[in-house]
């Protein structure tokens, strides 16, 4: 999560899409853009997140993003670690 991060701080304030891939362009790129739509979603303090949701949206777009069940795991592991991060600044 540290790396989106990165990547969205590094192109704030551009108006070009930030170019993601994997060998497949499904694995690790949906897992990427998914987490990547989460957590802008929590930055902008969006209080209802649908993570199968947003993964269907992507899957509508391009069919096989996030292959696997340690993928999908992942997000919800990185973001459980950055609302543990806004809570704990709150505190």
């Amino acid at each position: 999560w540290q790396f989106c991060r990165k990547i969205n701080k590094s192109y704030r304030g551009r108006a070009v899409p930030i170019v993601v891939h994997c060998t497949d362009g499904t694995g690790r790129t949906g897992t990427f853009c998914l987490l990547d739509m989460i957590l802008n979603r929590v930055t902008r303090g969006v209080k209802e997140l649908n993570v199968a949701g947003s993964l269907e949206h992507l899957r509508d777009q391009r069919p096989g993003m996030v292959e696997t069940c340690e993928q999908y795991k992942m997000v919800f592991v990185c973001l459980a670690e950055e609302i543990a991060a806004i809570v704990a600044a709150l505190s």
